[in-house]
């Protein structure tokens, strides 16, 4: 089971490099095709010394970003109080069922 988590986990990374680096050529194929450097034409992928930047965001960026938004997921909500209603229920049959035993 682990080894397949892995190999799976590979192959996810390996398509995933693929496709940015697909992106990547498309874009310059774009730019070539034009003629000329568009600058509304961003690169998919850059990497410095300093700093990596995907589709034109640095991933400090991203991250502070993805941080700061704090979104609301309905379902979770929902299964949170589903969850609460349904342990509280629980504890109050087994209690009763102590008491009357």
């Amino acid at each position: 089971m682990v080894k397949f988590t892995i190999q799976s986990l590979l192959i996810a990374v390996i398509f995933l490099v693929g496709v940015l680096l697909g992106m990547q050529q498309a874009n310059e194929g774009m730019r070539k095709m034009k003629g000329y450097n568009d600058p509304s034409l961003e690169r998919v992928v850059h990497v410095s010394k300093d700093e990596t930047i995907v589709l034109g965001q640095s991933l400090e960026q991203k991250k502070a970003k993805l941080q700061q938004i704090e979104t609301f997921n309905v379902f979770s909500k929902v299964g949170q109080q589903l969850a609460t209603f349904v342990h509280s229920l629980v504890e109050h049959m087994l209690s009763f069922t102590q008491k009357a035993g």
